[in-house]
């Protein structure tokens, strides 16, 4: 009867477990919130860091660790971020929104214009928001085609 006393409370401890950690995640992602608003850049990427590690699945977390490295101008780690946030959910179209905002900023057209595409590809509503970008690019990149679609280069 004790070893199965024991082992429901082992069963009930895994699976509180998550719960407890999504929300330690959330109030760090709160407290990286206060500290962003504060300019204080540094704490608020040391909340959010942490966040990710209490709990792994929140793309919350790694979402705004992007942000806070894009203000540092850190795109490449801020890019990563994203990519960790899409490999989360792979159906966040706002994850491939800030992923292509990074590719731009770091001159990368290609990739950029793909995240654009593959956001509007998921939340089809995005388009207007994203179009004066895509736009930017097929402007600036002559082997785009309107589709966006790369042409072999002859």
């Amino acid at each position: 009867m004790r070893s199965t006393a024991s082992l429901l409370v082992f069963c009930f401890s895994l699976c509180f477990c998550g719960t407890a950690a999504a929300s330690d995640a959330a109030a760090l992602v709160e407290q990286g919130n206060r500290l962003w608003e504060e300019g204080r850049l540094d704490e608020a990427l040391a909340r959010y860091e942490a966040a990710g590690e209490a709990d792994p699945g929140s793309v919350d977390a790694r979402m705004k660790s992007a942000g806070v490295l894009y203000a540092r101008q850190e795109y490449r780690e801020g890019v990563k971020r994203f990519q960790e946030a899409i490999s989360i959910d792979p159906d966040n179209a706002n994850a491939f929104i800030g992923m292509a905002i990074g590719y731009l900023h770091m001159g990368d057209d290609g990739p950029a214009y793909a995240a654009l595409q593959e956001a509007v590809r998921l939340d089809p509503g995005k388009y207007e928001r994203v179009k004066p970008l895509m736009e930017r690019i097929e402007a600036r990149v002559p082997h785009f085609t309107p589709r966006g679609e790369m042409e072999t280069q002859r």
